[in-house]
């Protein structure tokens, strides 16, 4: 028995010693306020790649400048840019390019989830992400991007579980999957925070951290819900997001979303931790997920049970750094 509890010990010790400091602690940085990247879809191309990926290119001639998928993936503040999958093939969950089911002529594209696709343990779940990994210099990001929900998905108002998870965007201040120490994310979801059915369905975003370990939990560091804004589903909206990096007092997450032929309403103006407690190299969000599908095999398999589509669209995506609203 002490021989396996010395085991585990060191194998503890040896995990922590392994974690890293934030990847770009100690870069140089200039804040400065640019345009990263605008498309609205004209001319996209995706390939899929191994290991459950898409890569893009093509040019968004529609538009004057910085248009140009393989300019954004060469771009000195961008890493890696792909669609993940995380597993599954096409017939399970798929991005594609496709006409505006509103707007004969303008392209969108589409992320849709048919099956749970992911091994989780006990349970499965669904994924179709926009990834940008291994960014450097990004402390302060702010986009904008037009997003419609399948008119299909009001069927989750009817269904008797609550919606706790069905993930639209998510930024990592250090993620988890880098080894790095003191991960913390900023994540929005769409939400239903009672069983049974509801007239209408709201946002909630929260911002979560783990401690130094890799079997480590996550916790809420904060969250809130915004109950005075109902989702429209069918409908197209814009949103508009940023997100600074800081701790309590200088972190900020702001949010406000303009549904077609409507009024801005603000949802979100949250100051708080954008990074985790522990963190002593602030080093900026070196992967985003500013467009997002990603959620539980009960949701995934209740829409199915309907014959319903669980499908988001998204047009005229522009991102920035060192940008403020």
């Amino acid at each position: 028995m002490k021989g396996r509890l010395l085991s585990s010990l060191i194998l503890i010790l040896l995990l922590l010693a392994c974690k890293k400091n934030s990847q770009n602690c100690g870069l140089n940085c200039t804040p400065q306020e640019e345009l990263l990247f605008q498309t609205g879809f004209t001319n996209t191309v995706l390939t899929n790649q191994k290991y459950a990926k898409v890569t893009f290119s093509g040019l968004d001639s529609a538009l004057l400048s910085n248009s140009n998928w393989e300019d954004f993936e060469n771009h000195s503040n961008i890493g890696l840019v792909e669609i993940s999958y995380e597993d599954g093939n096409d017939q399970e969950r798929i991005c594609s390019i496709e006409e505006d089911p509103d707007s004969i002529g303008n392209r969108v594209m589409k992320f849709q989830v048919f099956e749970p696709h992911i091994d989780a343990g006990a349970k499965e779940k669904g994924r179709v992400q926009l990834n940008l990994s291994q960014n450097n210099c990004i402390r302060e990001i702010y986009q904008t991007v037009r997003l419609r929900l399948h008119p299909d998905m009001a069927f989750l108002m009817d269904w008797e579980e609550r919606v706790p998870w069905l993930s639209l965007f998510e930024f990592w201040n250090n993620a988890d999957w880098t080894n790095e120490k003191f991960p913390f994310r900023v994540t929005v979801n769409l939400f239903k925070d009672q069983t049974g059915p509801v007239n209408e369905m709201h946002l909630h975003v929260k911002g979560d951290y783990k401690n130094n370990c890799k079997i480590c939990k996550w916790h809420v560091d904060w969250e809130e819900e915004n109950t005075s804004f109902a989702i429209p589903f069918g409908q197209w909206m814009e949103i508009e997001i940023y997100l600074k990096e800081g701790d309590e007092q200088d972190g900020r997450f702001y949010m406000a979303i303009t549904p077609e032929g409507g009024t801005k309403q603000v949802v979100f103006d949250i100051n708080n931790n954008t990074q985790h407690d522990d963190e002593t190299c602030p080093d900026g969000f070196s992967d985003l997920q500013p467009m997002k599908l990603y959620t539980s095999d009960e949701l995934i398999n209740y829409m199915k049970s309907g014959n319903k589509a669980l499908a988001i669209y998204w047009d005229d995506w522009k991102l920035y750094k060192d940008k403020q609203p």
